[in-house]
């Protein structure tokens, strides 16, 4: 336990850091991040002998990302097809016993490079948002707007889960998780989402919009990866981060939760 909370505070303390920083310090290390998690998934899937094409997704990655830090919409939005189209130029070569692995492989490249791309587009804002009310840069705000909420979701789930549990939600998933645990993540995501939206100045109805997507969107990604790991017959996806897992471990609900706020925004600007 001492472990566990020691990397979570040196994790959150990097992490606001790194955010606030902003610029090409804040995509590196968000492509950093990227490519360790496609080293984790590529090593998952070892494990049902699934072999992904990894230079082809860590090219995925420098694209999409590199796409996103531009902080335009339309060109991280035009750069996915463009990359569909060349991570399927390689039908022309594969036979056919290799197509689930060339299936992986695209699956992983939009996986990580929307995730991470939509998380980028936020802190670049990219015109997502131009309210003057706001006491801080928009961009900042759009960030730690998805990381309270996505804390939230995971950290009332957890709370409400160990005190209340009762039902099970997908034991065949994840066993620990239960119906009580997943309505004390929304409820808390989206109290404690509203809150900040108003603490710090933006529209309290979009903050709450906002929160209540990401209440949903926060439990889904963090079960997608637990069945990937149960597929897979691993427990955490990597070692990297003491007491936590690895990457996938840790960022897992984030990559569902910015593409729906990047989408979100975009509703609401027309």
């Amino acid at each position: 336990m001492k472990v566990r909370v020691i990397t979570a505070v040196i994790g959150i303390i990097a992490v606001l850091l790194l955010v606030w920083l902003g610029g090409v310090l804040f995509s590196g290390a968000v492509l950093a991040v990227a490519l360790l998690a496609v080293h984790e998934y590529n090593k998952m899937l070892k494990n049902i002998n699934v072999h992904v094409v990894v230079p082809l997704i860590a090219a995925a990655q420098l694209v999409l990302i590199g796409a996103a830090s531009f902080g335009s919409l339309k060109v991280f939005l035009g750069m996915i097809p463009l990359c569909l189209v060349l991570l399927l130029c390689p039908i022309l070569k594969l036979n056919q016993d290799k197509m689930t692995s060339l299936i992986y492989t695209v699956f992983g490249s939009f996986y990580f490079g929307i995730g991470f791309g939509a998380l980028i587009l936020l802190r670049r804002n990219a015109d997502l948002i131009t309210q003057s009310s706001l006491w801080m840069e928009p961009g900042i705000f759009l960030v730690m707007f998805a990381l309270v909420d996505t804390w939230a979701s995971d950290s009332f789930a957890y709370l409400v889960g160990r005190r209340f549990g009762r039902h099970k939600m997908a034991p065949h998933i994840s066993p620990n998780k239960t119906v009580e645990g997943l309505l004390g993540g929304v409820a808390g995501c989206i109290i404690l989402g509203t809150i900040v939206a108003w603490a710090f100045g933006y529209n309290v109805f979009y903050g709450f919009i906002m929160s209540l997507m990401a209440s949903v969107m926060a439990p889904i990604g963090d079960l997608f990866e637990s069945y990937m790991k149960r597929a897979c017959d691993v427990k955490d996806s990597g070692q990297i981060l003491p007491g936590h897992g690895g990457m996938m471990d840790r960022f897992d609900s984030i990559l569902f939760v910015a593409p729906v706020f990047v989408s979100t925004l975009i509703l609401f600007a027309h």
